[in-house]
């Protein structure tokens, strides 16, 4: 396993993004390991939100098996991995396709002219398979075309 080394991000110097909250089309820009969590490593899924031009982040734990019923492998669904028969699939290397992401608001402390300013951003919280809506017939046929002969 390969380990990136570098200067922590600094957030906290500019605002996080904000978005409204709803469904939205996304790319993966990027997949990294962070920090780990209280239940162990944790990975950040980077996806640029399509309308609005802006990246969100995506955190889930690191499993030691990636499953439908854990966030990471339903992130890996999203993406086409058949889990059941992927064998060891390599986050570098996810098939570039565009998924659907839920982003939601959340609230972080912020210190402005020495003081503790609340702030509202936006994160992904949940990745799913993106699923076009089947085209509609808008056009109804006429009588005469329904009941001919």
């Amino acid at each position: 396993m390969k380990i990136q080394t570098g200067k922590a991000l600094e957030f906290e110097e500019q605002d996080k993004p904000k978005i409204d909250e709803g469904i939205y089309k996304a790319n993966l820009k990027e997949v990294k390991e962070i920090s780990d969590g209280q239940y162990g490593p944790r990975a950040a899924f980077i996806y640029t939100i399509i309308d609005k031009e802006t990246d969100l982040v995506h955190i889930a734990y690191i499993p030691e098996l990636a499953t439908e019923n854990n966030k990471y492998g339903q992130i890996l669904m999203a993406h086409g991995i058949d889990l059941e028969n992927a064998g060891e699939v390599d986050t570098d290397n996810l098939p570039q396709q565009t998924v659907r992401v839920m982003v939601e608001d959340y609230e972080y402390e912020k210190e402005e002219a020495g003081q503790k300013v609340k702030k509202k951003a936006s994160t992904i919280s949940k990745v799913k398979v993106l699923v076009e809506p089947e085209p509609t017939n808008t056009t109804q046929p006429k009588v005469s075309e329904t009941f001919q002969g």
